[in-house]
């Protein structure tokens, strides 16, 4: 697991606040307690600890706009005058055959702004009309290890190259750089690649005939994908030229961990709920609701071998992860002419790779226990059933266990609302219906009796 944790040292007759006391023992007492992971504080960054009654650091306190704006104003200058331009400019030019192009800073405060939460933008404009993409990963405030944000950057250029092979409208990848590596004048980790016309596709603000369109386009991609396996799961590398498939690169903001390759689909759910346990049981994650999350996951474990009965075993598919709609770029008539964000990418079982996603969920329904298979999931299956894939039916008109895992309980979410989705979860692996909530994860709770983890989660649902 890749944490950064910092060494405390308690001081004879030193005088500490309250919260700065819970932090040094929490990390003496607790040596797998996640400390220090980035740059942005040097606090405690457990799922309790981000909590304002012991984090108050100028990156944690709800701020007004005009200082939210003096924040990443602040930000973006440190991070522009780390970056070296005239070194870019002239790198880009050569991979142009010579044309001249002009660094274009991106609008980060603007409502048209085009920075996100992860990366800055900018563009290099070149004198014969192209334009390229520039992305720098936003560290100044950011609680990841810097090892994993350069790995997600190596993982979605080589991501880029792979899809080159594929008729997919993604991004052609120039080239990178990464801050660690002492020839990289650049001065900070980066990745350049071509940039695509049109907007995001937002589902939502669509008609129903606009929807079938981009659906059946989807439908497609998922056609072309399927044209394309590989023999393990886990997240594109470069290495000497050739694309191979290594470690997963997990969603910065959910996992810091590694886990990966994976040659069966049995082994890639078990990684993935296996690593969800320890993060609960480590109060990392849903220290609200401990008991509940880490039963949502070890019951995922428990049943895995069921869960990939219908998967093709020895193939696995390049997904792209955040597939909410807006990773879709469309023009005026509704045609797919770009796919973007796909820095998470990696290769995943049938079920997953063409199963019921973000961009055909209806989370209203997820949450309402009993939500399953969506109208949207069906069109998408229809279209594939059009197009003469009646091998891959099956799987978004199926169950759709692996969207409700990688959503796992949402954030921020109530008691309620907790329970909804693991009910809902229950139902869609084993069929089964809950009637008692609290009877069923007594007797679930029997079940994990000799998991190692059983006791910290007994000491989280304590503290509540």
């Amino acid at each position: 697991m890749i944490q950064l944790r910092s060494q405390m040292v308690v001081q004879k007759g030193s005088t500490k606040s309250a919260s700065e006391v819970c932090d040094l023992l929490v990390g003496l007492l607790h040596e797998t307690q996640p400390s220090v992971r980035g740059q942005s504080c040097r606090k405690l960054l457990c799922a309790k600890h981000q909590s304002r009654l012991y984090h108050n650091c100028e990156f944690s306190l709800e701020l007004s706009d005009e200082g939210r704006e003096k924040l990443i104003k602040n930000e973006i200058a440190e991070l522009l005058s780390q970056t070296n331009t005239t070194e870019l400019v002239r790198i880009c030019t050569g991979l142009n055959n010579g044309v001249k192009c002009a660094f274009i800073a991106g609008k980060h405060i603007e409502s048209d702004a085009t920075m996100g939460c992860a990366k800055y933008q900018a563009w290099l404009s070149f004198d014969n009309g192209e334009k390229w993409l520039l992305q720098i990963p936003r560290t100044g405030n950011s609680d990841v290890p810097s090892e994993l944000v350069e790995y997600l950057i190596a993982s979605e250029y080589a991501t880029l190259r792979f899809l080159e092979r594929m008729k997919i409208p993604a991004p052609r990848a120039f080239i990178y750089g990464l801050a660690s590596d002492p020839f990289n004048r650049v001065g900070v980790s980066y990745i350049v690649m071509q940039a695509l016309p049109g907007r995001p596709f937002h589902a939502h603000k669509v008609s129903p005939s606009q929807k079938a369109k981009v659906l059946e386009q989807v439908a497609e991609i998922m056609l072309e994908i399927h044209e394309h396996p590989v023999r393990s799961a886990g997240s594109p590398v470069e290495d000497k030229g050739q694309i191979q498939i290594s470690t997963l690169a997990k969603d910065r903001f959910v996992g810091l961990s590694t886990s990966g390759p994976c040659t069966t689909p049995l082994e890639y759910i078990l990684a993935i709920t296996g690593q969800y346990m320890d993060l609960i049981a480590d109060g990392q994650l849903h220290h609200k609701h401990p008991l509940e999350a880490f039963l949502f996951y070890h019951y995922l474990h428990h049943n895995g071998a069921a869960i990939v009965t219908a998967d093709m075993q020895g193939s696995f598919f390049l997904k792209h992860v955040d597939d909410k709609g807006n990773h879709l770029l469309v023009d005026e008539e509704f045609n797919v002419v770009g796919i973007v964000s796909w820095q998470f990418a990696r290769t995943v079982p049938a079920s997953e790779a063409f199963g019921a996603s973000y961009l055909t969920a209806d989370l209203a329904s997820m949450y309402s226990c009993n939500g399953s298979v969506t109208n949207d999931d069906r069109l998408l299956a229809n279209a594939l059933r059009e197009r003469g894939a009646s091998d891959l039916v099956s799987y978004p008109e199926g169950k759709d266990i692996m969207r409700r895992l990688h959503h796992g309980l949402g954030r921020g979410s109530t008691t309620g609302e907790v329970r909804c989705l693991l009910k809902g979860m229950v139902k869609a692996v084993s069929g089964e219906q809950i009637d008692d909530i609290d009877l069923w994860m007594e007797s679930q709770r029997e079940s994990c009796r000799h998991d190692s983890r059983r006791r910290a989660i007994h000491g989280l649902c304590e503290s509540i």
